[in-house]
């Protein structure tokens, strides 16, 4: 069957309707793209414009602050001389270099004209109040009821011109100093010339008054100070700014941007007056063609500050070529849009050209998707009983597990019953054979002879050490199988008691160190070690005189204990032999050790966690030292 050309027709519908989408939706892009460019173009000017501002304002706030400061300085003080008006001004010259004058212009009432210059003149001798004639010079100050001479003025080489000059002859000054003297705040002037160099620059005057304390009975009464108007100015600090070093110096805290001050200036309800630009470091991308119309230009950002009373206009543009929007992203997006359109068309024309092959191999992959599917349904049965079978032999081995702790338990009750029930039955005889021995000795008292006396007295010593071995086995088979009681000890006080348990002879003094803990352990098993070191150290001391040292120290999580003492020691090839069972250095005929006293320390120490250790020598002395942790 063919298909007709209205049928072919329908059946391109599709590749036609993508086509004309991709085209709109890449036209679309391409608009959003340049929109969000532009977007984010000018959001960067403002913010990097924002900045610069931001940090004049800075700039301009902290000069203001250094002439409130100078007029603080002098309110606080009744009588501030010429050095320390200098030493007070000094470093705020040298960090800002828009400053081109500080001055220091106090009131003179023509009555105290003469005290003043006298005065004046103990700090500068050639001190005088002055004024300038119609032809410029400096001369001295005709009479007047008041004087504002600059007393003060700091950097002096450059301003020593005005030392002495009266500024109530300067119409511009005197304004500005009344001015302040009336609202009794800070005023700043419009902008004034400033010459340096033989380079004129714009600038501006900043006046602050400073007024006598007095302390009215208005004030006292209800707390509400004097207005200017009640109060005796005293003087006024002054202060002569270069404006385009005070917005320099505030930029130099910002690294170089792409943005221009293009205007800078003061606004007025006539008209405006341009004080400073700025032009960035950073030069242009292409030769400024002055169009008007280049989209760089059309870029401004504008700010009113405040300066004093004045307020300033500040206007950002950018450097000409920058913050310019990227064009070549909507050209990609163009690009990419209409190369994606064309793909998916050729793409839509091929599944409807192969739509049987397509049909064809989705039956081919279905089929082999549903073989997989089955396969691993049977991977999943399989692992299931590998599951359940591993499960079953767990559970065999737990249930193994169990007998064999029942077992091994039944045989730890078993053997602890063995060992009480031995020795029961070998005390029995023993203490049979003592009573003995000491029925024979009494019945034959004085009957028999010295060798026979002392057989008998070695036999009741046998009996006594076999005794005390049993005693020994029986303590040294319970240690690991009690369960450990925690309570707080004083290991100090603990000390005290087992010596006085211990009482060691008179010519032997035992030293027990500072800094011992209070902690919890076992009492008991911790009494027992000290006890056996401490034993061992008078028993086997071997001499007339001697001493014995307990010390302390903290070592991580447990404390280190060290017994030791100034007897006779023990040779190094022994200091394993001594913490086995059963071995003693020496043979004595009479005597209960046994052998198991420092093989029962070393039991005790490890299974709390520790470690013993001795350190000796043949007439060197012994020294014990053991590890116990501290319990949690």
């Amino acid at each position: 069957m063919t298909n007709s050309p209205k049928n072919l027709w329908w059946g391109y519908i599709p590749v036609i309707v993508v086509t004309l989408l991709g085209i709109l939706m890449t036209f679309q892009a391409y608009l959003e793209v340049n929109s969000w460019e532009q977007q984010r173009n000018n959001i960067a000017f403002r913010d990097a414009s924002q900045d610069r501002i931001l940090v004049v304002q800075r700039e301009i706030e902290h000069t203001l602050g250094l002439m409130q400061d100078i007029a603080s300085f002098f309110e606080a003080s009744p009588v501030v001389g010429r050095r320390e008006f200098r030493k007070f001004v000094e470093p705020a010259i040298k960090r800002h270099p828009g400053i081109r004058t500080l001055a220091w212009i106090p009131r003179v009432e023509d009555k105290q004209r003469k005290t003043f210059v006298a005065n004046a003149r103990k700090s500068f001798k050639p001190f005088k109040i002055l004024e300038k004639d119609s032809e410029g010079k400096m001369v001295s100050a005709g009479d007047r009821p008041e004087y504002f001479p600059v007393l003060y003025v700091q950097p002096y080489k450059r301003n020593r011109g005005i030392l002495g000059l009266d500024m109530a002859m300067n119409p511009e000054v005197f304004s500005l100093l009344t001015k302040s003297e009336d609202t009794g705040q800070l005023q700043v002037s419009h902008a004034i010339p400033v010459i340096d160099e033989g380079i004129e620059s714009s600038g501006f005057m900043v006046s602050i008054p400073v007024f006598y304390k007095t302390e009215s009975d208005t004030e006292i009464e209800t707390g509400i100070a004097d207005t200017p108007e009640q109060r005796e100015i005293r003087g006024f600090a002054l202060g002569i700014f270069r404006t385009g070093d005070v917005v320099e110096r505030a930029l130099e805290s910002l690294s170089p941007g792409a943005i221009n001050i293009s205007y800078f200036g003061e606004t007025r309800t006539e008209d405006e007056e341009l004080l400073y630009t700025h032009q960035s470091r950073i030069r242009p991308r292409e030769p400024e063609t002055g169009d008007p119309d280049d989209a760089g230009n059309r870029l401004e950002f504008e700010q009113i500050l405040k300066l004093g009373d004045r307020f300033l206009k500040v206007v950002c543009a950018p450097v000409p070529g920058r913050y310019e929007p990227e064009s070549s992203s909507g050209w990609i997006v163009m690009t990419s849009g209409f190369s994606f359109t064309a793909l998916l068309t050729i793409y839509v024309l091929t599944l409807i050209g192969h739509a049987e092959n397509v049909k064809r191999l989705v039956d081919k992959r279905t089929a082999q998707l549903r073989g997989a599917v089955n396969t691993l349904n049977m991977e999943i049965i399989e692992r299931k009983n590998a599951e359940s079978e591993l499960q079953r032999l767990n559970e065999d081995l737990e249930h193994r597990v169990v007998i064999r702790t029942s077992e091994a338990e039944r045989r730890a009750k078993d053997l602890e019953q063995f060992a009480y029930v031995t020795s029961h039955d070998l005390k029995a005889p023993l203490r049979g054979i003592a009573n003995l021995a000491q029925w024979i000795s009494d019945d034959l008292q004085g009957k028999i002879n010295g060798d026979t006396q002392e057989q008998l007295k070695l036999l009741h010593d046998r009996v006594s050490r076999m005794h005390e071995l049993i005693e020994g086995l029986l303590e040294y088979s319970r240690v690991g199988r009690t369960a450990i009681s925690y309570t707080q000890v004083d290991v100090r006080e603990l000390l005290e008691e087992i010596v006085d348990s211990l009482s060691p002879p008179e010519w032997l003094s035992i030293e027990i160190g500072d800094g011992m803990p209070v902690f919890k352990a076992d009492r008991l098993q911790l009494s027992q070690v000290f006890s056996n070191l401490i034993g061992n150290s008078i028993k086997y001391h071997g001499g007339d005189t001697g001493h014995i040292w307990i010390k302390t120290w903290e070592s991580g999580d447990c404390y280190e204990f060290e017994v030791s003492d100034d007897g006779q020691g023990i040779a190094p090839e022994y200091h394993e032999k001594v913490f086995l069972m059963f071995q003693t250095l020496e043979t004595r005929d009479y005597g209960s050790n046994t052998g198991i006293g420092l093989a029962l320390v070393k039991k005790i120490v490890q299974e709390h966690g520790g470690d013993i250790t001795l350190n000796s020598d043949t007439n060197k002395g012994a020294s014990f030292r053991f590890t116990w942790p501290r319990a949690s």
